[in-house]
């Protein structure tokens, strides 16, 4: 009795990434508060760098101040300073001092700390008795207050500016070292429990995908074939049956009225002659598109003749009642004269069972190159398709726009004219619908030679 070979997502699988995935969660909740450590220790550092800015902006006011009045005393000593120079200096000190109160202010509302404003209130109010007394032209009591009282009290609050400044230094210090070792624990533990949680969701999730793009990749294959025969079964039923009755028919015909007719017996051979140049025209495109698919369809291109192949192509539909006209300039192009005449025949037939007379081939030298036109008066095709013209299985209603090449044709076009280094197009011309192949010009014998 054969045993059943385990699954490679059986229980102990399960079970080992089960463990994983416990293991790698607690590795991150453990990086996570970490994480939040670090986030805290950076946001103390930012507040102890703003306290230690604003002691230094108070410094530097109180420095300002102490030189502002500084300067009022010695103007006021001086007996040649006019009233109006002395008013603008005292004015210019009392803006000082307000620019010394607002940035100590700030400094001591982070700090929350009562002897900084206290000392503050007293600084400044010495200062502005002594600026009063110099605006009375009192300098005696000026300089008194300034240095018996004024002076100490700027000692004092520099002092405490100093002590906070030096504080938020400390208080940084501390926290950058305790924030590096919370970083450096953070990418130890990254680096030590997260590579599971990451083995194991990718394990996880590349198991989802590769049966997810498994199922859409058999199901889209199922359909594509599935559509590819559909598409391919009913094109053929409809193309080949309708010369191969044509065909059949007209044997059978002649068979029973014998050689005793020979108007009826000539039209009905030709018509066989017809119908088996459509089949052999849909061979032809099915031999190509099977191999343009497996990579084997050769060109040998060599210079050929323009118009001793356009001629042979068109002799070939001589038999039709349609005329086509042949306006063609000489010229060798460089082409498989094979392919060639198959590229033709498609474009002309697809003229002769869908256009409108007058059909006229047109060729001459353009841009360095050959441009070979097939036009006719016919409607052209639908704008929605246009741009579809030379895909595969393109059709108008339920028919081929190339009758007699089971929706192939034109596809096959494209694919001998880019075979041959040219290419093909479409476009209305005013009431003429055209379809231009453009080729490479053959090099000239004497300029080989010369090369």
């Amino acid at each position: 009795m054969l045993r059943k070979r385990p699954s490679p997502e059986g229980p102990t699988s399960r079970s080992a990434l089960l463990g994983g995935a416990a293991v790698a969660m607690v590795a991150l909740l453990a990086a996570l508060a970490l994480v939040y450590t670090n986030a805290a220790g950076v946001t103390r550092v930012a507040e102890q760098a703003r306290t230690q800015q604003l002691a230094e902006s108070a410094l530097g006011a109180t420095a300002a101040a102490r030189n502002a009045l500084g300067q009022a005393l010695i103007l006021a000593s001086s007996v040649s300073v006019e009233d109006e120079v002395m008013t603008a200096w005292v004015e210019e000190a009392r803006l000082v001092l307000a620019h010394l109160d607002a940035r100590v202010q700030e400094a001591a509302a982070l700090q929350a700390d009562p002897d900084l404003v206290t000392t503050l209130a007293i600084t400044l109010a010495l200062s502005g008795q002594t600026l009063d007394a110099i605006a009375a032209a009192d300098p005696e009591t000026a300089g008194a207050i300034a240095t018996e009282q004024a002076a100490p009290s700027y000692e004092a609050l520099t002092a405490l500016l100093v002590e906070v400044r030096d504080d938020a230094a400390r208080a940084i210090a501390a926290a950058s070292l305790e924030a590096g070792s919370v970083a450096t624990a953070s990418r130890f533990m990254v680096a030590l429990f997260m590579p599971s949680l990451a083995v194991v969701v990718a394990i996880l999730m590349n198991r989802r995908r590769r049966r997810a793009e498994r199922l859409v990749a058999d199901l889209e294959r199922e359909r594509s074939l599935n559509r590819s025969k559909d598409q391919l079964l009913a094109n053929l039923s409809h193309e080949l049956r309708t010369p191969l009755t044509g065909i059949y028919t007209s044997a059978l015909t002649i068979e029973e009225i014998g050689p005793d007719d020979p108007k009826v017996w000539r039209e009905l051979n030709g018509m066989i002659i017809d119908q088996s140049a459509d089949l052999t025209r849909m061979v032809e495109d099915l031999l190509a598109s099977a191999q343009a698919d497996a990579g084997r369809l050769n060109f040998l291109p060599v210079p050929t003749p323009i118009r001793d192949e356009v001629d042979a192509v068109v002799r070939e539909f001589a038999r039709l009642p349609t005329r086509i006209e042949v306006r063609v300039t000489t010229a060798a192009v460089y082409a498989d004269p094979g392919r060639l005449r198959q590229l033709l025949r498609n474009l002309l037939s697809n003229a002769v069972r869908h256009g409108m007379p007058p059909i006229t081939v047109r060729g001459t030298e353009k841009d360095d190159g050959y441009l070979l036109e097939v036009s006719d008066d016919g409607v052209g095709v639908p704008e929605e398709i246009a741009g579809h013209l030379f895909e595969r299985f393109v059709h108008q209603g339920d028919r081929p726009l190339t009758v007699g090449s089971v929706g192939l044709g034109l596809a096959i076009c494209r694919v001998l004219a880019e075979g041959m280094g040219g290419a093909v197009s479409y476009e209305r011309r005013g009431d003429q619908t055209i379809f231009a192949v453009r080729l490479s010009l053959a090099v000239p014998a004497e300029e080989a030679a010369a090369a």
